[in-house]
């Protein structure tokens, strides 16, 4: 989520704002939405992966000042492999970015708006402590008490639990907001309107458990390992024998380096890459890009009487060329043609493209040597932002019918002037908080607060609120999805340029993980080491002889 990890783009996601009337429902829709599957214990993928005394410990590196152990206070998504490490919320996301059952092995919805989660029986905190629905409760109460201080009570708010909107205002107390403990093994969480995404988004690290009680200086966490060593620049894990499923870890100690430009990665199993600074890989390592939930892209101003038009738009799209920007951003990014991330794009999408004739739309649209096409673009006039538009500027200037100003500002002024709508085009871009295209397609309802471009289109705000209807089945809303993702494309409601990506220096002998990966992190409890056996660990009974 953007402003709250000091993300690279220029906004922050926030709710869908529908109003919802009175469900005419005669059925109610109650019944076991997810159940986890039984856990497969890990089989390594040939005999000649057979883990030996090598495996136990998995060494990476983070390029960061420090550490933080709260996933309340993280403001850098750079540590999240970490928190990860440490902490385990309602779900968690697995290595091919689908949802799983985290702490809650089962969830039962009423209408979208009642959940009902399931803990797993046994549950424990890495001090040994019973870890229980009441604790969800009274950590997502120490998040709301945290507001306005602390951006990631916003997401309560996001998320549309029942009375959080009064309770982060401080109108009502923590205790008025829609999570309570039915027992110790049953967790219930009420929303103000229905959210059939909600599991998604309960994998966002503002949602983890805290531990509550006197801790005496130690760190008490809930998820694969806790910690077992602090220094400024390094730490020491260990795997956490009071995880659920701590069978299936597979290495004992993970520990964690600060890094800096100095540190040779060949010296560690993984290491996130700087942005921007992405280095080749050293030998016995292979270089692995990770898609995040991040888009880069350029927006319309639909006040332009112009750029309302959707022909002005295709004309403009059609004269930017992706494979050249494609060298600007090789480091920190994969171009991406398309609004939504790729991993999020149906197949439709993809056979979408049809050949554009860009003088011809624009004559049609009433651009002509005498009245060309004045547009302001508008950017950040530090990083690779400058190198972007100037790029950009050189492409729409070939055509005599269209006249670029280029206008540097800064940060915070970019910011200012996106939320006033003064600009024509500007850059900007998305991060998305869970996995599901509705985080994307909401900024585009009339109503957004975050539709800072006044684009409005009745037909898709029906959809999206249609979208969230409790009588809508997961297969009708997938349509719904298409629908919604071919009116962005059509009527090309942005510029897309690329999707930011997160690269990692792993060593070759590393397993556990997807290739491609479809996700923006690579968990430590995933993960283990492919040894090559001796001829005589082949063969043992040889040996006997």
């Amino acid at each position: 989520m953007m402003n709250r990890f000091k993300r690279r783009l220029y906004c922050c996601c926030k709710p869908l704002l529908i109003l919802f009337g009175s469900l005419s429902m005669l059925i109610s829709l109650f019944g076991c939405d997810w159940q986890s599957p039984a856990p497969e214990t890990k089989q390594p993928q040939s005999t000649l992966e057979l883990p030996d005394q090598s495996r136990y410990l998995l060494k990476r590196g983070l390029y960061v000042s420090g550490f933080t152990l709260q996933p309340q206070q993280l403001s850098d998504d750079s540590q999240l492999p970490l928190i990860q490490d440490l902490y385990e919320g309602l779900v968690r996301i697995d290595q091919d970015g689908k949802v799983q059952g985290g702490a809650a092995q089962s969830w039962q919805q009423q209408q979208y708006k009642i959940w009902t989660f399931q803990l797993r029986p046994g549950l424990r905190w890495s001090n040994g402590e019973p870890l229980t629905a009441q604790d969800f409760v009274q950590s997502w109460y120490a998040l709301a008490v945290q507001a306005p201080d602390n951006p990631l009570s916003e997401y309560l708010r996001f998320m549309a639990i029942e009375n959080a909107e009064k309770v982060l205002s401080k109108e009502y107390g923590v205790e008025m907001l829609g999570i309570k403990a039915l027992d110790a093994e049953t967790l219930q969480i009420t929303l103000s309107q229905p959210m059939p995404y909600l599991p998604q988004m309960l994998s966002h690290v503002a949602l983890l458990p805290q531990y509550q009680g006197e801790s005496n200086g130690t760190l008490v966490s809930n998820g694969a390992y806790n910690l077992l060593y602090r220094h400024t620049t390094d730490l020491l894990l260990e795997k956490n024998p009071f995880y659920w499923d701590a069978d299936n870890v597979s290495f004992r100690n993970v520990s964690y380096h600060a890094l800096d430009s100095s540190d040779n990665p060949a010296h560690y199993d993984l290491v996130r890459q700087i942005a921007g600074a992405v280095q080749p890989a050293p030998l016995q390592m292979q270089q692995l890009a990770l898609p995040t939930l991040c888009s880069y892209y350029y927006e319309f101003n639909f006040r332009h009487p112009r750029l309302a038009q959707s022909a002005v738009r295709k004309a403009l799209t059609a004269m930017i060329s992706l494979p050249e920007i494609n060298s600007d951003i090789a480091n920190i990014g994969r171009i991406n043609t398309k609004f939504l991330p790729r991993d999020m794009q149906s197949q439709q999408a993809e056979q979408s493209w049809a050949p554009t004739v860009t003088e011809q739309l624009l004559v049609q649209a009433g651009v002509d040597g005498g009245q060309p096409l004045r547009l302001r673009l508008t950017y950040e006039q530090q990083g690779i932002h400058p190198q972007l538009a100037q790029r950009l500027i050189q492409m729409l200037s070939q055509s005599d019918l269209i006249q670029i100003q280029a206008q540097a500002v800064t940060r915070q002024q970019l910011l200012q002037q996106r939320m006033q709508g003064d600009f024509d085009l500007i850059a900007s871009g998305w991060c998305a908080d869970y996995p599901d295209p509705s985080a994307f397609f909401s900024i585009f309802h009339s109503r957004s607060a975050n539709n800072k471009v006044a684009y409005h289109n009745p037909q898709l705000d029906e959809l999206l609120q249609k979208s969230v209807e409790s009588a809508v089945t997961e297969a009708e809303r997938v349509q719904i999805y298409q629908q919604i993702e071919q009116v962005i494309n059509q009527e090309q409601l942005v510029l897309p340029l690329f999707q930011y990506y997160n690269y990692y220096l792993i060593k070759s002998d590393l397993a556990g993980y997807a290739s491609p990966a479809a996700t923006s992190s690579l968990y430590s409890r995933d993960l283990y080491r492919k040894i090559s056996l001796t001829q005589s660990e082949q063969h043992p009974e040889q040996t006997e002889q």
